[in-house]
């Protein structure tokens, strides 16, 4: 997440020094910025979803055995899952 924050805060930066309205990068670098204050520098990409969920007051999670399921489907017939 660190990484990719510096990076979307480059992006934003450059746009907004060349007059480029970047709506959606902004609004990305504000979802970033709120995961790194808390904590959050060394997650991954996922922590978009754990905001929203906390924001929503609920948890998604997929059981363990489904997942299973799927990779083995994508094991025996790749790209077709």
């Amino acid at each position: 997440m660190r990484l990719a924050h510096k990076d979307v805060a480059l992006a934003t930066s450059l746009g907004r020094e060349h007059k480029v309205p970047m709506r959606l990068a902004n609004l990305t670098l504000e979802e970033m910025t709120e995961a790194l204050n808390r904590g959050w520098g060394e997650r991954d990409s996922r922590v978009a979803m754990l905001l929203e969920e906390e924001r929503a007051g609920i948890e998604i999670r997929v059981p363990e055995a489904a997942i299973r399921q799927v990779l083995e489907m994508e094991k025996k017939a790749p790209g077709k899952v």
